[in-house]
């Protein structure tokens, strides 16, 4: 009888431990393919966001809403095109070289700010500095998809390239003039990061940044006026709206209480498995 009694208390614990092992996930074995699997998904999601972001702007400029701004960016676009040659033909070739360096190191000193606030946010586990990082990133890859669209649509010639001036429809459609990438990624990058912070210091900093690039990619003469002045607006645009895109929101890690942070973390780690 003795025996029996000991026998079921030794039972009783490895029948609560079967029940809880049955309850827990099964752990992943090391042959499970779980980056991959992982990775799979990332690529999924970040290709609906991004694909979602472009139907987007294919579809604003016909909104009612829109008609305006149309009306006003293709009028102003127009003058720009009617007096490209003659505004280029005034720029000294000799700010070729420097106006080429100043795009270039602005364009990176841009690009590096945005790096710069990503990085600090996952150091200092800053939720709004990784979200602004992220966010940019998206943007700058909407920016990178219409840009290459519109330069293979248009084919427009670049400035001082022997084969005419600025004519649509007959260049290079690899190396066409129209838009200016340097100022529509320099744009897309200033907007996305002055909308999401409400300094004016800062805006002041990267709306500089951008003007210096537009400013200097004519006076390169590397693309006309009006190539600036389409990647500049459609740059800005795009920062615009994915800076104020409804995401998914998560609450301050430092706003809960420890017992919730731990059940979080926990579901989060579980969901990543």
């Amino acid at each position: 009888m003795a025996q029996s009694k000991v026998r079921s208390a030794d039972a009783a614990p490895v029948a609560s431990e079967t029940a809880i092992d049955q309850s827990l996930p099964d752990a992943p074995s090391a042959t499970q393919p779980i980056q991959s699997h992982s990775f799979g998904g990332t690529l999924a999601t970040v290709g609906k966001t991004i694909g979602e972001d472009e139907w987007h702007f294919l579809k604003y400029p016909f909104q009612k809403s829109a008609i305006k701004w149309d009306i006003l960016f293709l009028g102003a676009t127009g003058v720009l095109i009617a007096n490209d040659e003659s505004v280029l033909h005034q720029v000294p070739a000799s700010w070729h070289n420097t106006s080429i360096t100043i795009s270039n190191a602005t364009l990176g000193a841009t690009a590096a700010t945005a790096g710069g606030i990503y990085l600090t946010g996952l150091i200092t586990h800053n939720d709004h500095a990784e979200d602004t990082g992220i966010r940019t990133a998206e943007a700058t890859i909407d920016s990178v998809i219409l840009y290459g669209a519109a330069k293979a649509i248009f084919a427009r010639q670049r400035p001082f390239t022997g084969q005419g001036e600025g004519k649509f429809f007959a260049g290079n459609w690899t190396n066409g003039s129209f838009p200016s990438g340097h100022a529509m990624f320099t744009w897309t990058i200033a907007s996305t990061v002055a909308h999401e912070y409400h300094s004016p210091w800062l805006k002041v900093l990267m709306y500089g940044l951008a003007t210096s690039v537009s400013t200097t990619r004519v006076t390169s003469r590397e693309h006309f006026p009006s190539d600036v002045f389409v990647g500049s607006v459609l740059g800005y645009g795009v920062g615009a709206y994915v800076a104020h895109k409804e995401g998914p929101k998560t609450p301050s890690p430092h706003s809960q209480n420890r017992i919730k942070r731990v059940q979080n973390a926990i579901l989060e780690r579980v969901a990543i498995q």
